[in-house]
């Protein structure tokens, strides 16, 4: 999991950020595209409150409105991102057997 070292807010509802493992760019925060709560930041006054939290590592604007380190950090890299351990997901999986769906 990243985080976000600090953020500043840029003309064009963007933010220069910097993340814990040296990333550093421009993301575009599109507050039209994103809608809902996240309209509040057309306001520049909003946006430009942005604060890093400190202790979730993510960029925060008063009201409640947040933006994930993790999808940020994807979206500027073009990354997968990374995932908290080995998973499958698999639509080919065997059916499970009758015996294993009866109730104990």
């Amino acid at each position: 999991m990243v985080r976000i070292l600090t953020a500043r807010p840029l003309a064009g509802h963007r933010l220069l950020v910097r993340f814990d493992d040296g990333l550093e760019g421009i993301f575009p925060v599109e507050p039209e595209r994103r809608g809902g709560v996240f309209l509040k930041l057309l306001d520049t006054r909003v946006f430009n409150a942005v604060a890093v939290n400190p202790d979730f590592g993510c960029v925060e604007w008063p009201g409640g409105v947040d933006l994930c380190p993790d999808a940020m950090h994807q979206a500027m890299t073009g990354a997968a991102a990374e995932l908290p351990g080995p998973m499958v997901l698999r639509e080919d999986a065997p059916p499970q057997s009758a015996q294993e769906n009866q109730p104990l």
